[in-house]
């Protein structure tokens, strides 16, 4: 193993960033980003531009943290899209080791406090990482103890030690494919410990060959890659390799001496990017100035290009991000933010796959998207007991055919946070925006800047009913203004179709039924509809992957009965997330003014 150059990666500054030290970038549900100005308690949100691009997303000011101004600290994005936050080495410059902790909700743009355990008098720079079941583990810097809180409640567990064998001070977590978690003892040399995230035990994790501690106890980040190995860079210059297959330690390359002294990670980032490689940050000696990025690649330190202000940066004050685009965000408590465009490229088997997907969506509302691989193979960016702002969750996006144009979901409730899951089904619930484009589109989930293939989708208006949901209401010939949905009972009327001698009027709606139990769908004539024009219709039967004719009579009688629970007869028009689709055919030659369908909770009519 040896270290190469390679000079064609690029860094490309982001367009007008705000005055601030932009630290612990995060991504959110959402596709945003949130930064925090570094020691302060003011908060920024980076929206990206319609057509998905970073570099020229637009800023925001936030909520400010009340009271808490941290640096250093524990931080997760929890699975209904807050963003945790606890301790701080410093806290409005102060170095006091807060123990204090706040939450923040991204639709509320509020802050709500959480509470560390009474016995933690001092936190800092606390390591946490999210378990496969949606819980936080946060590790007490001063003490073997760990604790885990409960996003689901909002509740703080019990500390334990369970067989921690040294204090977690400068110690990073790594979720590794299993579901467990590693850790380097900075206190202990040469070991490694392994949490059980069913067990919530430790157990010793080996040697790892080389010396990985630091002055000042210091240590690098640890990055899973898609091969299996953890790479865990050192903090006085050496590294060493974790393989997760084997459960076994080998030597890594050493970084090389520059004038300054030896190149080492002494508290530094590191990203896994799209090609597999990992981007690592350096700097000589412990915190001195002149910073060198390397990408590993699993057999080479490839020397890469530094950003301009590289001479006069330290690694400790260098945090990574790896966005939907698969370009990496680096901010280093400054004004000034890079992507950095790496080369190379993904292997299609390490990409997500939906498995699962409506056809058609609400702006507004709510649904699930089920596939494999969704959570990603690693947790891609990496610090350790500094910063935390893993990434191995899919962000799902909404591309218009017609304009190009990017709408970005609100992803929660994932199924499971593990990595590398191979063909283990998982699910989660993504949240269409108000504002996305309507018409034909294709969904995309990427995670850590992989994405999966497109999948063909229709956006619709939003719903207007409370349980059952119009998601998509078009004539197939003939005129329509609108289609008005109510759950109240009532009827509203819409534009009056017109046909021609010979010609036949059809609409098409799609009903996405939330409640338990549907009552009809009916076909009923009132106010000056012509009587005695006969009608088809259609429901379209899943199984059969084809309409059929359920209702043929005058347009004044004839009801279909429903029910959310799955019978002989229903369950086959009930299709995934209880969408049943319906095409209702009054044929001509006739003017129909105002027939209406009704939809309500227990007497489901379209308007039409």
């Amino acid at each position: 193993m040896t270290i190469v150059s390679a000079q064609a990666q690029t860094w490309t500054p982001l367009v007008n960033t705000p005055n601030i030290s932009a630290y612990n970038p995060t991504l959110l549900a959402d596709g945003r980003v949130m930064v925090q100005d570094g020691d302060n308690s003011d908060w920024y949100m980076l929206t990206p531009t319609s057509k998905g691009s970073y570099a020229n997303g637009t800023w925001k000011k936030l909520a400010s943290t009340p009271g808490y101004g941290p640096l250093y600290y524990a931080s997760a994005l929890l699975p209904d899209g807050r963003v945790f936050t606890m301790g701080g080495e410093y806290n409005f410059g102060d170095n006091d080791w807060q123990n204090q902790g706040f939450i923040y909700n991204p639709d509320t743009d509020t802050w709500a406090a959480v509470n560390a355990p009474s016995s933690w008098g001092n936190m800092g720079d606390t390591g946490s990482c999210m378990m496969p079941n949606g819980t936080l583990l946060i590790a007490d810097p001063f003490s073997n103890q760990c604790v885990i809180f409960n996003p689901a409640t909002n509740t703080m567990g019990q500390p334990f030690v369970n067989g921690k064998s040294d204090a977690n001070d400068e110690e990073g977590l790594c979720l590794l494919p299993n579901g467990n978690i590693l850790t380097v003892d900075a206190v202990t040399s040469l070991n490694s410990e392994i949490f059980n995230t069913k067990t919530l035990t430790w157990s010793t994790g080996g040697s790892t060959i080389n010396t990985l501690v630091g002055q000042g106890e210091e240590i690098g980040p640890m990055v899973l890659r898609p091969d299996g190995t953890v790479i865990c860079f050192g903090g006085g210059g050496n590294n060493s390799i974790y393989n997760t297959k084997t459960s076994t330690w080998s030597a890594g390359p050493k970084f090389p001496s520059v004038g300054a002294g030896q190149l080492d990670c002494a508290d530094a980032p590191a990203c896994l990017l799209p090609s597999g490689n990992v981007l690592v940050e350096t700097s000589p000696g412990l915190f001195l100035s002149g910073v060198q990025f390397f990408e590993w690649d699993g057999a080479n330190l490839n020397m890469v290009a530094n950003t301009p202000s590289a001479p006069n940066d330290t690694s400790f004050t260098g945090n990574m991000l790896m966005l939907p685009t698969g370009q990496m965000l680096y901010t280093n408590q400054s004004p000034s933010m890079y992507l950095y465009t790496s080369k190379g490229t993904y292997s299609q088997a390490w990409a997500p796959v939906i498995t699962g997907a409506p056809s058609s969506v609400q702006s507004g509302s709510t649904y699930t998207l089920a596939g494999t691989q969704l959570s990603g193979l690693s947790q891609s960016s990496a610090y350790g007991d500094d910063e935390q702002n893993y990434t191995n969750y899919p962000i799902i996006t909404l591309t218009n055919n017609k304009t190009g144009d990017v709408a970005y979901c609100k992803m929660t409730n994932p199924s499971t946070y593990t990595v590398a899951t191979g063909t283990l089904s998982e699910t989660y619930s993504f949240t269409v925006p108000k504002t996305a484009e309507l018409g034909p589109s294709t969904l995309v989930a990427t995670t850590n800047g992989i994405p999966s293939k497109p999948v063909a989708i229709t956006v619709g208006p939003p719903a207007q009913a409370s349980g059952i949901s119009v998601y998509q209401g078009r004539y197939l010939s003939g005129t329509l203004a609108s289609v008005f949905v109510a759950g109240d009972g009532n009827t509203y009327d819409v534009q009056s179709i017109s046909t021609a001698a010979g010609q036949t009027c059809s609409i098409e709606c799609d009903f996405n039924i939330t409640s338990t139990t549907v009552g009809t769908i009916g076909v009923n004539a009132t106010g000056a509809a012509k009587p005695g024009v006969t009608g088809q219709l259609f429901l379209y039967d899943f199984v059969a992957k084809a309409f059929v004719i359920v209702v043929a009579s005058p347009l004044n009688t004839g009801q279909v009965q429903f029910s959310g629970e799955a019978t002989t007869n229903t369950s086959r028009f009930v299709g995934p997330n209880g969408l049943v689709r319906c095409i209702f055919r009054a044929l001509g030659p006739a003017r129909l003014n105002a027939v209406p369908f009704v939809l309500s909770a227990d007497q489901i009519q379209v308007s039409a």
